[in-house]
């Protein structure tokens, strides 16, 4: 990373021309060579600079140096991300003024990388994308490479860049060059724990199951019983794709035992998978229970994935056929603040109701908007179960155009759906 991205960045941040920017201190034809590269500035030009932006001279000339007193504050903050994530945000609001404007490019960019870890954690996978689109993507790798724990950071966050904006071929190549350089027994595990489930959304089960077996012994090996569970868990999502939901109670039953009696978010993810194999198997009043341990325990928890489990719920009890109970659960779930995504799960689940309780009309006008999110966005698996179901209710009210175009849809995401499974609890 050169200077001039700084700058660049700076200057949009502020909202300003490159005009506006080099007026009274260089030509902009001169400012635009500093901003691309292709000119190293002077100390005087970079102070006038610095005034205009309103930033630290030395965030301008002490670009390779090192400030020890920070770097023991990003070393705290990258162990708290380990142990105590939750109290990780809390950290960097105490510590503000030291996090602004790191004239180190390696420390800003460590902390940049933490900063998107901590996001992801929490997430908050918007923000921690944009963060490294607009933090990251100017540092070249070259910048990084003399500091191989950092160069493992960038690829482990390249990777997961990746991996969210469903580009799971790339994600996989930067783990596999951590791989190659990786010699710490936890980096390598997660990185086995990533490639599997970048694996699982190109449908290739077998490698995916491999690879998260091989996390499942490292974490063992390491003594990270919580980690451990979730690979059983992750290996269970695998064989229910698989149909083998024997071998999947099997594994869940493992993640149970390694976490004990430790329960966590991992413990509410394996009661999820066990809920949604009852489910499969027909035994709802089994499942119900199962998926409400599940939900006690988010609701008292990081309520991660909340809405998936209420809607797993709202499913056994259509197939109950409590249909006071559906709206209650969908009271329930509309105090959450919720993403367009849940928003449109919901709706989704509703038409169904609508359906079942033979309101047409609204079924109708509700399926249409739901079918055009889900091919919108690429949602193939809601695409394909919807696309099916419009279809069959066009054919029994005897509209064999729509039927057939609403079937053709269907196909459609049948075809494209090795491609966009989804991972972490069965859907």
């Amino acid at each position: 990373m050169y200077i001039g991205s700084r700058i660049h960045k700076l200057r949009e941040e502020r909202g300003l021309s490159q005009k506006e920017a080099s007026y009274g201190i260089i030509s902009t034809s001169h400012y635009s060579n500093v901003e691309s590269g292709r000119f190293v500035p002077s100390e005087d030009v970079l102070r006038l600079l610095a005034e205009r932006f309103d930033v630290p001279f030395s965030y301008f000339f002490d670009i390779q140096k090192q400030d020890p007193a920070l770097q023991k504050l990003l070393e705290e903050y990258e162990q708290l991300l380990s142990t105590e994530a939750d109290q990780a945000s809390r950290f960097t609001t105490k510590h503000a003024a030291k996090f602004s404007y790191i004239p180190s490019i390696q420390q800003e960019f460590h902390f940049n990388i933490l900063k998107y870890i901590s996001l992801v954690k929490t997430g908050e996978v918007r923000q921690a994308q944009k963060i490294y689109a607009n933090e990251m993507i100017h540092l070249s790798q070259t910048d990084l490479e003399t500091n191989k724990p950092l160069f493992t950071h960038y690829l482990y966050i390249s990777g997961l860049f990746c991996y969210f904006n469903k580009n799971y071929r790339a994600s996989i190549t930067y783990y596999n060059t951590i791989l190659e350089l990786a010699r710490k027994e936890e980096i390598i595990a997660k990185t086995f724990y990533n490639m599997s489930l970048a694996l699982f959304h190109l449908y290739d089960y077998a490698e995916a199951l491999d690879f998260v077996k091989k996390a499942q012994q490292q974490y063992i090996n390491l003594h990270k019983w919580r980690a451990a569970g979730d690979c059983y868990n992750l290996a269970a999502t695998i064989l229910i794709e698989l149909n083998k939901t024997t071998e999947a109670k099997q594994q869940i039953q493992k993640g149970f035992s390694v976490l004990g009696d430790n329960v966590s978010e991992t413990s509410a993810r394996l009661y999820h998978n066990l809920a949604y194999i009852q489910y499969q198997e027909k035994t709802y009043y089994d499942a119900l229970k199962t998926i409400n341990q599940c939900i006690e325990l988010k609701q008292n928890m990081s309520r991660e994935n909340l809405i998936k489990s209420y809607t797993l719920k709202i499913s056994i009890l259509f197939h109950l056929e409590d249909f006071m109970a559906i709206q209650d659960n969908i009271k329930q779930i509309q105090r959450f603040k919720l993403r367009e995504r849940e928003r449109i799960q919901l709706r989704y689940i509703e038409t169904k109701m609508y359906y079942a309780v033979r309101e047409f009309s609204l079924y109708e006008k509700n399926m249409q908007g739901c079918i055009r999110y889900f091919q919108n966005n690429e949602e193939w698996k809601y695409l394909k179960e919807a696309a099916r179901h419009f279809s069959l209710y066009y054919a029994n009210q005897k509209k064999y155009k729509m039927a057939y175009h609403y079937q053709d849809l269907c196909i459609l995401s049948y075809q494209r759906l090795m491609g966009e499974m989804k991972g972490g609890e069965t859907e």
